[in-house]
């Protein structure tokens, strides 16, 4: 069978998967896998057990990606469609089947390095004055929209917030890479990810994406809000991973970071400090059916979004996620913050860091017309962080938490949320049951699990 693109290393001696059977591993995979001797700089070895869950489909009762028929990505893939690439270049090529194929078509994407997608076709690396629009520079910015001489009531306007604009669109034509339907991203080596850029599902369905570092996704030309807080913000556009209404989504034993590129080391403009990360997994426009299990989240601060507005009520019936298993290590919030949806957040553990050290607002946010479930949970804080700090009320009034831990002990979390807003009237009455929750544990086993196994080649 000839390979539709010579650039791409292709295994080709998986036999072809059957929904409800186990996945078989020909001899010939592991005798094709790339190795690398001791002192060797090439290429990292691939793991022949990440090869094996290429084609592994969503357990059946594993949150909401189970629902409707369940979510297994490119597992049906040919073999001529299944890809192992290394650069940015790679990628792109072969999650659109180099153009041999129509879009939909099954397909496995074996990432076997850490992918920069900051770089051009031929893996230069780019910066922003490669994206920046000629009519756009940051002294000019600065000196415009200044709120000393701008107004403080008014956000920027004009040719250069436009051509500001213009470059955040020319970045992210490079670095967002978008992931077509019926897709499996899987990582095979140690190293295995993406930084610089990341990964956008839009309008698509069934999508699985797992063992993958995600890192350092930053946004070169972030825009000032002067009404956002009393102060004014920097805001930022682009996420590690979004989902805009996408479907049937499964994202498994991933790492997301912000790499090397710390937030405390950016510069203080109009007297905040410059943004260049936002989400690090963002779940919005009406996305729904999505499991997100095993990841480790770490000290980052806005992480994780369920639903992008109060007023988008085409998210109402909609945004059902379910979170377990996951490591939210030391981040600042949203994990998750919820508006709109059912989602039910079990068997995580959140490390909290000392606020002194690192800055902590809340963890799970409970937004407009939300309705979470919250079960056996782990929270490890500092004693400087009172229970009623762990759940914060975004216009919401319906939650339900049962069995889960605060440094060892029970916790109620909706009595934490009732004590921290009297004068609201909150309901443990959901107006749901979770049923696809296979593998919900007690609280008192999940810290050490989720430590061992959560993160990308866990």
């Amino acid at each position: 069978m000839q390979n539709p693109n010579p650039n791409l290393t292709l295994n080709l001696n998986f036999p072809m998967w059957r929904r409800g059977a186990l996945t078989l591993i020909a001899a010939g995979v592991l005798a094709a896998c790339t190795t690398t001797g001791p002192g060797s700089t090439g290429p990292a070895p691939i793991d022949p057990a990440r090869v094996a869950q290429a084609r592994d489909a969503l357990p059946e009762n594993d949150g909401w990606a189970a629902a409707q028929g369940g979510t297994w990505g490119g597992a049906d893939a040919k073999p001529e469609h299944v890809y192992t690439v290394r650069t940015r270049a790679e990628l792109v090529r072969a999650l659109t089947l180099g153009g041999s194929a129509p879009a939909g078509t099954p397909k496995i994407v074996q990432i076997a390095a850490m992918i920069d997608l900051s770089t051009d076709d031929a893996g230069r690396p780019l910066g922003e004055a490669d994206f920046r629009d000629s009519a756009f520079s940051w002294g000019a910015y600065l000196k415009a929209y200044d709120p000393v001489t701008w107004s403080r009531d008014k956000r920027p306007e004009g040719p250069l917030e436009e051509a500001r604009k213009r470059s955040v669109a020319r970045q992210a034509a490079v670095t967002i890479v978008p992931v077509p339907t019926n897709t499996t991203l899987i990582g095979v080596t140690a190293d295995a990810g993406l930084k610089h850029g990341g990964l956008m599902l839009e309008k698509v369905d069934n999508v699985v994406i797992r063992h993958l570092r995600f890192e350092d996704t930053r946004d070169l030309f972030p825009s000032w809000d002067p009404k956002d807080g009393p102060q004014g913000e920097w805001n930022t556009e682009h996420d590690n991973l979004a989902l805009r209404g996408a479907s049937q989504v499964w994202v498994d034993h991933c790492s997301f970071s912000d790499g090397e590129h710390q937030p405390e080391r950016e510069p203080v403009w109009f007297g905040r400090r410059l943004q260049r990360h936002d989400g690090l997994l963002d779940i919005t426009l009406a996305s729904t059916n999505v499991t997100v299990s095993w990841n480790h989240f770490r000290a980052h601060d806005k992480t994780t979004l369920v639903g992008g507005s109060d007023s988008l009520k085409s998210d109402d019936g909609r945004l059902k996620v379910t979170f377990h298993h996951n490591w939210w290590d030391e981040v600042g919030q949203r994990g998750p913050r919820v508006r709109w949806g059912e989602v039910h957040v079990f068997n995580n553990l959140y490390t909290i860091a000392d606020p002194a050290r690192h800055r902590y607002v809340y963890s799970i946010g409970v937004g407009v017309s939300s309705r979470i479930v919250s079960q056996a949970n782990v929270f490890e804080a500092p004693a400087s962080v009172p229970a009623t700090q762990l759940v914060k009320l975004w216009k919401g009034s319906h939650f339900r938490d049962e069995g889960s831990l605060l440094n060892g002990r029970p916790v109620d979390l909706f009595a934490a949320l009732q004590a921290a807003n009297p004068s609201e009237k909150l309901s443990r009455d959901v107006g749901w049951q979770p049923y696809l929750s296979a593998g919900l544990q007690p609280a008192g086993e999940v810290a050490a699990r989720v430590r061992a196994g959560a993160g990308a080649g866990k």
